[in-house]
């Protein structure tokens, strides 16, 4: 092979096998630079790292519910989303199996109970709001409350709207809670029970509870008939900037004076009567009934109870029926002599409604609720006795007294 290299315009000669080739510079320079690769090891791309994703895992959508709770003495009232419920202050935790298709019933912490007076009919202790449970079971009275809305519940088990998407797993709630008729000075304890409450079980279905207020300063705790008080706000004339609640309640007899504020009423001071409640009006009518002349009758303050929430205006005079198996008892000429029993025996009570009688003679408006204003008999005795020698005294008992300390918590919603 004979290899002659020149310049002649851009050109180089090649003999191979006495054979003449000739290639310019650029296919010269394109065949060295292919020769040049071919012989240039590739280099190896470093693999990429396969990445272990984490399953999130699987949980069903919070559910939002707004709860007024009033844990009473004699009654738990609640408020679950616009819907009003009440309930006697009283559960039991049952070793056997819970009825099914009942409210109130429900398994916490591995335990079985029941809420109201369905738990009467089952063996087991008792345990009573009024003696001091209210705070102590706060989170069974919450629970009992929610569980004894069965309508709410079977809803949310039905799913309709299919917001839970794992059949398996809990219903999640999240509570907005309101608290009333509870010492704010408690609000520590309260918070570490509510707290601690996780799940419960309802007919075979996990629920989930947190709430999530518990930290919040004004919006989890409000004063005894702050729910009547945001109504009366709505009655008061445009000049009138004072008012006071009187709250006859199941263990308390209450009077609080409230400004009306720019947009929301606040509490300035309140006298309390405790033990002044209908639990002792009835005590007191009890005895005052038992000691009458009604053949030896047997009463119970359960009845007792039923005929004051039953009474009404028959041929203009009061009618109280107390049921004694096939035939009723008009206990109403009872009745005067029995609260005037529970006035005078009383300091506190005749210390409070001397201080309505005041707020009365000085011009103010006085609104009347709770449970006690809920009989007819009681309510227009009261009023006559507060108003008595004064001239144009604004006292008026609110619409369902029973329940409106409660209901009225929705115009706080409507206030801002």
């Amino acid at each position: 092979m004979t290899t002659t290299n020149g310049t002649n315009n851009g050109t180089a000669t090649i003999e191979y096998n006495n054979m003449t080739m000739i290639q310019t510079e650029t296919e010269l320079e394109t065949t060295t630079e292919s020769v040049t690769k071919q012989d240039t090891p590739t280099a190896t791309k470093p693999k990429k790292e396969n990445k272990t994703r984490t399953k999130k895992p699987r949980l069903n959508a919070i559910q939002t519910v707004d709860v007024v709770l009033d844990a009473g003495s004699h009654n738990t009232k609640t408020y679950i989303n616009g819907y009003y419920r009440s309930f006697t202050s009283v559960f039991k935790q049952i070793t056997t199996e819970l009825p099914s298709g009942m409210a109130g019933c429900f398994s916490y912490k591995d335990k079985n109970y029941i809420v109201g007076s369905l738990s009467e009919g089952f063996p087991g202790k008792a345990v009573y709001a009024y003696q001091d449970n209210k705070i102590s079971k706060l989170d069974i009275w919450l629970i009992g409350a929610l569980a004894y809305d069965c309508d709410f519940l079977d809803e949310l088990i039905a799913d309709k709207n299919r917001i839970n998407k794992y059949k398996n797993l809990p219903i999640r709630l999240d509570v907005n809670l309101k608290l009333l008729s509870l010492s704010s000075s408690k609000k520590g304890m309260i918070t570490k029970i509510l707290g601690d409450i996780g799940n419960f079980v309802y007919r075979n279905k996990i629920f989930e509870v947190r709430v999530t207020n518990l930290e919040c300063e004004n919006g989890l705790i409000f004063s005894e008939g702050y729910g009547a008080a945001l109504t009366a706000r709505e009655l008061l004339e445009d000049e009138q900037t004072e008012f006071y609640i009187l709250d006859l309640g199941g263990g308390t007899l209450t009077l609080t004076q409230y400004d009306k504020g720019r947009k929301i009423p606040n509490s300035i001071h309140r006298s309390v009567a405790t033990g002044g409640g209908m639990q002792i009006v009835a005590e007191t009518i009890y005895t005052t009934v038992t000691n009458s002349d009604f053949g030896g009758q047997e009463f119970t303050r359960k009845g007792l109870f039923a005929a004051l929430k039953a009474c009404k205006m028959k041929e203009d005079n009061y009618y109280t029926p107390y049921s004694l198996g096939r035939k009723n008892i008009d206990i109403s000429p009872n009745i005067p002599q029995a609260l005037e029993t529970w006035i005078q025996q009383n300091p506190t009570i005749k210390s409070v409604l001397a201080e309505t009688r005041t707020a009365l003679n000085s011009g103010l408006p006085v609104f009347a609720t709770g449970g006690g204003f809920a009989s007819k008999i009681i309510a227009d005795w009261l009023s006559e006795y507060l108003k008595e020698e004064i001239e144009g005294a604004e006292f008026q008992v609110l619409e369902k007294p029973q329940s409106i300390n409660v209901t009225g918590m929705k115009l706080l919603e409507t206030s801002y």
